[in-house]
């Protein structure tokens, strides 16, 4: 799983000098799955995902969008994602849960 494309990229509110970026992924990701190997927040009821690494904010949807707050560039935003997403499944599949 990987960022597919970019959506939108706009200022962050809370710091102007910094991006916040909609990307799509280029599949439904297992928010569970995500949650628990990244230590982000679950929201069943909201099909989303909230993970936090250092100042860098993620939101994972179950339709596959994710928002990116606090980063330099879109670049930066698409490695971080992909790098979350690897570090995740990878954790995953050395606990015997995939």
């Amino acid at each position: 799983m990987r960022v597919a494309h970019t959506e939108k990229i706009l200022p962050c509110i809370a710091d102007p000098w910094k991006l916040r970026i909609i990307a799509q992924l280029d599949e439904a990701p297992d928010l569970p799955l995500i949650a628990r190997y990244l230590d982000g927040k679950y929201s069943e009821k909201l099909g989303m995902v909230v993970v936090r690494s250092g100042i860098i904010e993620l939101n994972f949807f179950q339709n596959g969008q994710v928002t990116i707050r606090m980063v330099d560039s879109e670049a930066e935003a698409i490695e971080f994602v992909n790098r979350m997403l690897a570090m995740a499944y990878h954790k995953a599949m050395i606990a015997g849960n995939l």
